[in-house]
């Protein structure tokens, strides 16, 4: 299902769409980074949970050549951008509730 905050105009047909795409590990990478819009810094990403660079990152986001071969996320590296999101995620909930903390007092 779409998370991000664009108006889907025809959303049977967005989720069936989508729904191909994320079949497939590259897709699923990809499209993350679609709905995300911009949201994720990805040369952060790359320097904080890979320890490479933004080049690096973007060719395997993009299936880019690299001599002669597709550059793609392998498995590990997939589990890995995995684990970046759920660490994100644990950062940002444990900062909202520390917001939501003090709203409360006032």
């Amino acid at each position: 299902m779409y998370q991000g905050k664009r108006k889907i105009l025809n959303p049977q047909k967005h989720e069936e769409t989508r729904a191909e795409v994320i079949s497939c590990r590259s897709g699923a990478i990809f499209n993350s980074f679609i709905e995300l819009e911009d949201i994720i810094n990805k040369t952060q990403l790359a320097a904080q949970y890979f320890d490479r660079s933004h080049s690096w990152f973007s060719q395997r986001l993009n299936g880019s050549m690299v001599n002669n071969e597709k550059s793609e996320f392998n498995a590990a590296e997939a589990h890995q951008l995995a684990g970046a999101f759920r660490d994100i995620a644990r950062r940002l909930t444990a900062l909202a509730s520390e917001i939501d903390a003090v709203a409360e007092v006032d």
